[in-house]
């Protein structure tokens, strides 16, 4: 199992506008076998992280699979439990318009993993 972590994304708005408005995460198994994948989502609140994403699934051998995410906050933080190290998750941050932000952009290699 690896644990991954976004750390604190930085989200306050530039002249009244934010930069990301939601955040797409994207899930792929490279494995043989059906894994199972934990998404937590947080914003911060002052000092405070407060959870507002939970869901848990399966992806099958093959697979990918997409999310999509409310992130209209100061501060962003998504964290991942994925049962194997052939399931890889990158996360973009999009605009009112959809567009991908790169300032939100978190692909596989750049997760920080952390001990369970």
């Amino acid at each position: 199992m690896a644990f991954l972590t976004t750390g604190l994304l930085d989200n306050t708005p530039v002249f009244g506008v934010r930069p990301s408005t939601s955040l797409r995460v994207l899930v792929t198994n490279n494995e043989d076998t059906i894994e199972s994948v934990e998404v937590k989502g947080f914003f911060q609140n002052g000092n405070t992280k407060i959870q507002y994403v939970e869901e848990l699934f399966s992806i099958g051998s093959g697979e990918v699979k997409i999310r999509d995410f409310f992130g209209e906050f100061d501060g962003i933080e998504f964290q991942f439990l994925v049962s194997s190290p052939g399931v890889n998750v990158t996360l973009w941050g999009k605009d009112g318009e959809s567009n991908l932000q790169t300032a939100h952009r978190v692909v596989a290699q750049e997760f920080d993993e952390l001990s369970i």
